[in-house]
């Protein structure tokens, strides 16, 4: 016959087109590592990564092919016309694949539809209560290791075993940076009384001396002096900017290796424990704080503990100091024979 009939162009199935309009960007979500499994590669050091086996990225892609038939079956009529029209797909589409996937994954029934209201809500309140687990470990977890640490190295000045050295740590001095406040007055008066009862034989005053506040060392000093301690007596370290750097600089600069340190209980568990595992064996000596209000002892509690993790990660790193310094024998000379 001179005239054929054309045949007619065979229609792609809509699973196809989907397939073919998402297929990179699950290809790269194949390859990628959730939570657990970077938590796998941390907790090994990365060793993970060299044996891990391999064709984890080809069974993803496989379990996506299923999720992504059956989710095609959720579009409607307006969206699937424009996946025919314009190879475009809806915002919730890559969601549900990865929820039907996962589901695939778990050898468990795909759902009859998309995510309900109920469903969504239950999700993220489910997020939120991990991240808050997660936050909480995160913040109790160095606490809970501060408080062991610490445990049992925490005595009254009648209890305080002798030693050579107290370091008495710096804070905030009161507006016009002439005097302490009663936190730093509190910590000062311990250490005059430890001086004078000879259960040390000098003092180690450790701050910082261009503080918001004020010169803290500076206060500290005349503070001590006008107490009627001898200032042959009181070494001056102005660079403890904070307690690892008190710590730290006591080791390494002025040659403590046991001291009482001298500080409120609500910081005492860390500077102990910072303080220990720089190699200097403290006890702490907690300091009264006459006049505080119950807000602001409420205030440095909460601060103490969010400082825990902070002083975890400089324990595990063992950085040096902030400012280093040559080593200094006036706290040698301080004690005496």
């Amino acid at each position: 016959m001179s005239g054929s009939v054309p045949k007619p162009t065979p229609k792609v199935r809509d699973d196809r087109l989907a397939w073919l309009a998402v297929r990179d960007r699950l290809r790269r979500r194949s390859r990628r590592r959730g939570p657990v499994g970077w938590m796998v590669v941390l907790a090994t050091f990365g060793t993970w990564l060299a044996v891990e086996p391999g064709g984890r990225g080809g069974r993803r892609m496989a379990d996506y092919s299923i999720a992504l038939d059956h989710v095609t079956g959720y579009l409607n009529d307006d969206e699937r016309a424009r996946l025919r029209t314009g190879n475009v797909l809806p915002p919730w589409f890559l969601f549900e694949v990865e929820r039907a996937a996962r589901r695939v994954r778990r050898g468990r029934p795909l759902q009859e539809g998309r995510e309900t209201r109920r469903e969504r809500r239950r999700r993220l309140t489910g997020r939120v209560v991990v991240a808050a687990a997660l936050g909480a470990a995160m913040v109790l977890a160095p606490t809970a290791w501060i408080r062991l640490s610490s445990a049992g190295r925490i005595v009254t000045v009648a209890d305080a075993p002798g030693s050579d050295v107290a370091i008495v740590f710096g804070a905030q001095v009161a507006p016009g940076g002439t005097q302490p406040m009663p936190f730093l007055k509190g910590r000062l008066d311990v250490g005059a009384e430890l001086l004078r009862t000879g259960k040390v034989k000098a003092l180690l005053i450790s701050g910082d001396a261009h503080g918001g506040s004020g010169d803290e060392v500076r206060v500290m000093q005349e503070y001590l002096v006008g107490q009627g301690v001898d200032p042959s007596r009181v070494v001056v370290d102005p660079y403890g900017l904070d307690t690892y750097d008190t710590c730290r600089r006591a080791h390494d600069v002025y040659g403590v290796r046991r001291a009482l340190l001298v500080s409120q209980e609500l910081h005492l568990h860390r500077a102990v424990t910072l303080c220990r595992r720089l190699g200097v064996e403290g006890f702490g000596v907690p300091a009264r704080c006459d006049g505080c209000r119950q807000v602001t002892i409420w205030y440095n509690a909460a601060r103490d503990v969010a400082a825990g993790p902070k002083a975890a990660w400089e324990a595990l790193r063992h950085r040096p100091p902030a400012v280093r310094s040559p080593p200094d024998p006036r706290l040698e000379r301080a004690i005496g024979p």
